[in-house]
Order: C-alpha cells, then structure tokens, then sequence
C-alpha cells in the first residue's frame, strides 16, 4: 500500500476542511470478506462516503464535495460508528444507499464477537431498515438475488429468504456463489440471523 497526498474536502455546512487519505496503490492480499458484502482489506483501506464534521458535528457525503489535494499524506479514512450512521438527510436518492452502509455498520458489532452488543430494541430498528432497503430495491440476477435472500436472513425474515432462494436457478451457479448459496441456506434453516465471514473465498 503506498499512501498518496490528502485528499482535502470542506465541510458544506461550517466550511471546515478535512483531511482523507488517497492511495497511490493498494491490494487485497489477506482480505476478508463477510455475508453482507462488507470486505475488510488492511493494505486497501476504504475513505467512509458519508462523514461528519468535527467541528459543527452535522454529516455531508464526502463524493459530492469539491476537493484539493494537500502536500502530505494522511490516514484518515473518516470512518463512523453504527451509532454515527443513524442519519437523516434528505438526499432522498442516496439514503438508498445509507441504509445499506448502515446495516453493515451495525453487523460491525458481531464480526469478532459471539455475543449480541446492542439492544433488541436496535435489532428490531435494524430489521425494519433492512425490510425498507429491500422493498424499495431493483433486483435482478442470481447475485443480486443472492444479496437479497443474505439481507432477508439477517432481517430474521427466514420464510422471504427461503422463497428468494427457490428463484435461484443453482445450475447457472459459479462455484464461490454455489457456496454462498449453501451457507446462506444452512444459516437459515438453522435460524441464524448473523452476519458470517465467506472463509471459503480464499
């Protein structure tokens, strides 16, 4: 991984500048890749596209900003908590796009722990993103349909899940979707709602 200058941007509302980090190269050498189709690379680390000011604290999403480029490089990759994703903007065309990035956030809490970290109250909350993300969603093709039976599961929405699998046609399967495939099913039957690492990809 080789760092580039900062990228710097301003915030629309205060007008405060932050630095974000650019890379020259990167790779995905010893990524790991999850169910909710969230990877984690350390050598191709990835700028949050929603990011909150740190002086007047409100959010701006960081591709629709003007830019200039610093004389150093930085680290900053603007990264937020679940709880910082809980947003409401209205860009009405991307928060399409917040839910999902918000759904990951929140499966953040279960990658490397075998216990629940946040209230049912939040489970449920997520739930009902997760069933709007969905709904409100154009899905086509055995992936993308493979996505959505993944987000149904983690809704705990088992029986939606097991009726997006049936429309999947296996035989038209590659091998790594065949495998998603399997997992995503044995999760369900089992009645397993939490995000699982897709180990069986390298």
């Amino acid at each position: 991984m080789i760092p580039g200058d900062a990228k710097i941007i301003k915030c629309p509302f205060c007008g405060a500048k932050k630095e974000l980090m650019t890379l020259l190269s990167g790779n995905t050498f010893g990524a790991r890749y999850w169910s909710d189709g969230k990877m984690i690379a350390e050598m191709l680390p990835q700028v949050s596209p929603v990011q909150k000011c740190p002086e007047c604290g409100k959010y701006y999403f960081e591709f629709l900003q003007p830019y200039e480029y610093g004389e150093d490089s930085s680290f900053n990759l603007g990264e937020m908590s679940y709880r910082e994703w809980l947003i409401d903007k209205d860009h009405k065309d991307l928060m399409q796009s917040v839910k999902f990035w918000l759904v990951q956030a929140y499966n953040d809490n279960f990658r490397d722990s075998s216990e629940p970290a946040l209230s049912k109250e939040e489970d449920i909350f997520v739930a009902s993103i997760i069933n709007e993300y969905v709904e409100k969603q154009n899905w086509s093709g055995n992936n993308s349909l493979l996505v959505k039976a993944e987000l149904y599961r983690e809704a705990g929405e088992m029986e939606k899940c097991s009726t997006v699998l049936s429309e999947i046609d296996q035989e038209t399967l590659q091998d790594f979707e065949a495998k998603i495939f399997a997992a995503i099913k044995e999760k369900m039957e089992q009645g397993d709602r939490r995000v699982f690492e897709l180990s069986f990809l390298y």
